[in-house]
């Protein structure tokens, strides 16, 4: 069952009850009232009719103390007829019925014991009896009213209440299943995207605005779906940085071990001359090197994963003076400008020279030979700043969201010819990590890149 079908039902039943109920106990008490009434006011008229027969009977005493029943029964034909409808009276004297106009039998037994309500075919009447006496007879006085108004005036309220019952109904369910649907569309809404996105269209978004509760449960779960897409893209990029680590880790390795395996054929043969056999042999020897350089890489790679370091207190020029001459060493020619901060800064050397060392031989791989690459260190508040700078060739905004990726080049044909093997910034980027930092790159295409780390500072000094 439908939740708005549910409203509708729901709504109609309340409305029904709440509706009848007061209704029938309104023209309940209306009846009550009225039936009060008209008993107050037929007690009331018998006793007036007892009074008037009281005294035209005493009026009329015969001289021997007995009544005039020929006068007493002119009277009563008289009472009886005086008003357009007839009066029903029953005149007892001494349990001999001298009068009785009423169309039905009346039980005697029930007077005696007090008033009460016959009904005759489609009609109810009232009855009343009252005992006099006089001369010492007996004489019992029933009146007989028509009390069937009031009855129908009750049951024309009934039927007319349940005309207005029937059309509220209708009116209500009509109403009702209009605002169901109108209460409901948001929820319908929800649930249409809700299919959607079931069948992978996360894109689609939820058109509902209201400030009620079902404006906040479309607000949360448009905050949910995007969270989910979030997670999925980046599932997809783990799933494509470790399909693309796998194709190019095999790719890595297949260059060398295809080479050696090429050059070990020419060792075999006594085709070819010494002086081949000894560029074989470089060549060879030249691919174990760059496999064991590989191998390092990767080892470090893993390491610095999956372990933990310890932070110690570092003088930042003494660690930008190691930084310069292990770059004239690596990186010459390079023209190299260092400007550094004084400071002391929380971290590990060793991996911090090898990090910003990778940094340089990048910046110097992307610079034209002898184009200045700027290392300088300064204090941002409560954090040192290490910049590493060049003005070489940029990268695009696709490009630095890949570009600590293992493996992951922009230029392979350039990188391998300079020796790289697209580990380098993976690994600057863990180490980054390790010191609770990341690294940051600004970049333009020809005009070159700036990479950003910050250290926790222990404290600085002023020069």
């Amino acid at each position: 069952m439908k939740f708005s079908f549910k409203i509708v039902i729901g709504t109609m039943l309340i409305v029904v009850i709440m509706f009848s109920l007061s209704g029938i106990l309104l023209i309940h008490e209306n009846f009550k009232n009225s039936f009060q009434l008209q008993m107050d006011t037929d007690i009331e008229e018998h006793n007036l009719e007892k009074y008037s027969i009281e005294n035209n009977i005493n009026e009329n005493i015969m001289d021997d103390g007995s009544l005039d029943r020929i006068k007493l029964e002119s009277y009563l034909y008289t009472l009886t007829s005086y008003l357009t409808y007839s009066r029903k009276l029953m005149i007892d004297v001494n349990d001999e019925t001298i009068w009785n106009n009423v169309p039905f039998d009346i039980d005697k037994e029930k007077l005696k014991s007090g008033d009460y309500i016959t009904s005759n075919e489609s009609k109810k009447y009232f009855v009343i009896s009252s005992q006099i006496f006089i001369n010492e007879e007996t004489i019992w006085i029933t009146s007989v009213y028509d009390i069937t108004g009031v009855f129908e005036v009750r049951n024309n309220n009934l039927r007319v209440f349940y005309i207005i019952d029937i059309i509220l109904l209708t009116l209500c369910g009509c109403f009702t299943t209009l605002f169901a649907r109108l209460l409901t569309k948001p929820i319908k809404e929800l649930n249409d995207v809700t299919k959607a996105m079931a069948d992978g269209e996360l894109d689609t978004q939820i058109a509902i605005t209201s400030d009620d509760e079902i404006g906040e449960l479309a607000k949360s779960f448009q905050v949910m779906v995007e969270s989910i897409k979030e997670k999925i893209s980046e599932l997809e990029l783990s799933v494509k940085q470790r399909e693309d680590f796998v194709a190019n880790f095999t790719h890595e390795l297949k260059t060398p071990m295809t080479s050696i395996m090429g050059y070990s054929k020419i060792l075999k043969q006594d085709l070819y001359s010494k002086a081949d056999k000894e560029k074989a042999l470089d060549y060879i020897h030249s691919e174990t090197k760059r496999l064991d350089i590989l191998s390092h890489k990767l080892l470090d790679l893993m390491e610095l994963s999956q372990g933990h370091i310890h932070l110690h207190e570092i003088d930042a020029p003494h660690l930008f003076q190691t930084l310069q001459e292990l770059a004239d060493q690596r990186l010459d020619p390079i023209h190299l400008t260092v400007q550094a901060e004084a400071c002391t800064i929380l971290g590990d050397e060793d991996l911090l020279i090898t990090c910003i060392m990778n940094l340089l031989e990048n910046a110097q791989k992307a610079s034209e030979p002898e184009a200045e690459i700027r290392l300088s260190g300064c204090l941002r508040k409560d954090h040192y700043r290490i910049d590493v700078v060049d003005h070489g060739k940029g990268m695009e905004l696709a490009e630095i969201k890949r570009i600590t990726e293992s493996f992951y080049r922009i230029d392979r044909s350039r990188s391998k010819s300079q020796g790289g093997y697209g580990i380098g910034l993976s690994i600057c980027s863990k180490i980054a990590r390790l010191h609770h930092s990341e690294l940051t790159f600004i970049s333009e295409i020809g005009k070159g890149t700036t990479v950003s780390l910050e250290l926790e500072v222990i404290k600085s000094e002023t020069k």
